[in-house]
């Protein structure tokens, strides 16, 4: 017959936060595992961009020095552990695009300005 199984807190209700897994013990024995949230994670502030790669997605109090080291909460890039890849690349070509337009609009200007010398 099948092994019956029952959740071990108070709280009765299939939800979000009372979700279970069955596993078997090293005994043989059915027994459950209460399963954790996941979180969202270290996200980017600006833009739609998501998450920052190679960041865990853990609880906010697991960032703190005493839980997670400091190398673990970046990664080696400009803006690491703060934008993500995307947002970075994004920010540099808009960078890029803006000087380029400040050359062009200065040549048109002198060719302007030649123009209406002759």
């Amino acid at each position: 017959m099948v092994q019956r199984i029952t959740y071990r807190r108070r709280h009765c209700y299939a939800t979000k936060s009372n979700v279970v897994r069955k596993l078997h013990t090293p005994g043989g024995k059915l027994t459950i595992q209460y399963v954790k949230k996941k979180t969202k994670g270290p996200q980017t502030p600006s833009g739609d961009h998501g998450r920052i790669h190679g960041v865990p997605r853990l609880a906010a109090y697991k960032y703190r020095n005493k839980h997670m080291a400091k190398n673990k909460k970046s990664v080696t890039r400009a803006y690491g552990g703060v934008l993500s890849g995307g947002a970075v690349r994004e920010r540099i070509v808009r960078a890029f695009l803006v000087e380029e337009q400040k050359i062009v609009k200065k040549v048109l200007k002198l060719q302007a300005a030649k123009e209406g010398g002759k």
